[in-house]
């Protein structure tokens, strides 16, 4: 199946196993309802092919883009967040995952059960700006900031899909930025690269336990939305998931597929420079650590008892200094989507 593309299975019957019943997805948005028409009823749409062995090129993931359902900002930012202390956040459980921050003096956990209806929180960390995204299909969370001269950008949702990944767009030039490459594949800013910051998957114990003074994504988002309640599926303490998240189909065409995990199984992403390793997370989690080498980077993977989670650090030049690496939790099938040439530690 190596590089070989796919379309995912007949979309109602996924979304059936996120506790949806029948061919339409609806959805809450601003007190109306966008339905979301089952892949399985519209025409197919073309994918763009991808050399053996080589990753998709900007021109080809731009041409794979798909309708997800909802149009341009119809999943709407969260463009004015406003957060809370620890102990006013009662509308989270102790096993409600949230994604956690600790960037230039500021901790701040951002709650699935609130990103999973937005999917962009165009915030400000320690007076920078930082667009924190989170793409529900793929499992990815990332942090992104504007490269040094590139003016200062804020990013909506395109309702357009690469390999069921969010495509955003930014508002200052309309460029379109599939959410886990981090680069512009059209408009003025094609071929620009976002600067990235790692988030940790955790939950709302954990977090809370080693950060009690952290702030908390609100719920008051001047949305009407049902949070609380997921439209894919749940989480629950890992490995246990529904829906969506354990379900090993995917909804929409990928550009390359593997078998080499399941699709849904969570790997450690790393990029470095030109260079892609995937490090299965259980395999962090039972070995503790887990060192790697990537063109003449050293790397390792270091289990987090305390969080429950897996961080990527690597050597900064000739001594015994570390720094955060590119990384990030993904689905499988999704980081192998787009980088087919990956390395894989397992």
């Amino acid at each position: 199946m190596n590089g070989q593309q796919r379309s995912g299975p007949d979309r109602r019957q996924a979304i059936k196993g996120a506790g949806v019943i029948g061919g339409v997805v609806v959805l809450l948005v601003g007190g109306g309802v966008i339905g979301w028409q089952a892949v399985s009823d519209r025409p197919a749409e073309p994918v763009t092919a991808v050399q053996p062995g080589q990753d998709p090129s900007l021109e080809a993931l731009a041409g794979a883009a798909v309708s997800g359902g909802p149009g341009k900002d119809g999943i709407p930012s969260i463009d004015r967040p406003r957060f809370i202390p620890a102990r006013d956040a009662g509308f989270l459980s102790d096993d409600e995952p949230v994604f956690g921050l600790e960037y230039r003096g500021e901790v701040r956990a951002y709650p699935q059960s609130v990103l999973v209806w937005h999917e962009i929180v165009n915030d400000t960390v320690g007076g920078e700006p930082l667009a924190v995204t989170y793409c529900p299909l793929t499992g990815t969370v990332i942090g992104f900031s504007a490269p040094a001269g590139t003016p200062e950008l804020t990013f909506g949702t395109t309702g357009k899909l690469v390999n069921s990944n969010l495509v955003m767009y930014d508002r200052q030039t309309g460029s379109q930025w599939p959410q886990l490459v981090g680069t512009a594949v059209s408009g003025p800013l094609k071929g620009t690269r976002l600067d990235t910051v790692p988030l940790v998957w955790t939950t709302w114990k954990e977090w809370r336990a080693a950060h009690p003074d952290t702030r908390v994504l609100s719920t008051d988002t001047g949305a009407l939305r049902s949070y609380g309640s997921d439209p894919y599926g749940s989480y629950d303490s890992y490995p246990d998931r529904g829906g969506y998240y354990a379900d090993q189909g995917t909804l929409f065409p990928l550009l390359a597929t593997s078998d080499r995990f399941p699709d849904k199984d969570v790997v450690i992403g790393v990029r470095v420079g030109d260079k892609r390793l995937a490090i299965h997370k259980d395999l962090v989690r039972t070995a503790k650590t887990v060192r790697a080498e990537v063109t003449g980077t050293q790397l390792e993977a270091r289990w987090d008892d305390k969080l429950d989670t897996a961080r990527v650090l690597q050597r900064a030049g000739d001594g015994d200094r570390w720094e955060p690496a590119d990384y990030l939790d993904s689905m499988w099938f999704a980081w192998y989507a787009f980088y087919p040439n990956t390395q894989v530690r397992q």
